[in-house]
């Protein structure tokens, strides 16, 4: 099944909160996820096998590193671009 998914993570406590983020997004890249970076969470789409390896592989690790929260929407039915647009053109 495809899912569509938007992701943040916050690292607890950390003076450096952005390489963790970083590794996260990273992680993700390199199980070939297609994701795009926002200013505040990570959007991608694909296979929800895939997606939950990669998301739980890349979660454990951060989390390896010092207490993290992980904010997780998954969606099975997605909105088309074309919808989208006419959503955001009302």
């Amino acid at each position: 099944m495809d899912i569509t998914f938007q992701v943040s993570l916050y690292p607890i406590a950390k003076k450096d909160f952005k390489t963790p983020i970083d590794n996260f997004i990273a992680s993700l890249k390199e199980d070939k996820l297609n994701v795009v970076v926002h200013e505040t969470s990570t959007i991608g789409s694909g296979n929800a096998d895939k997606i939950f390896d990669a998301l739980k592989k890349a979660y454990l690790s951060a989390s390896n590193e010092g207490d993290t929260v992980m904010v997780l929407t998954v969606v099975n039915g997605a909105p088309t671009k074309q919808e989208l647009d006419v959503l955001n053109h009302r």
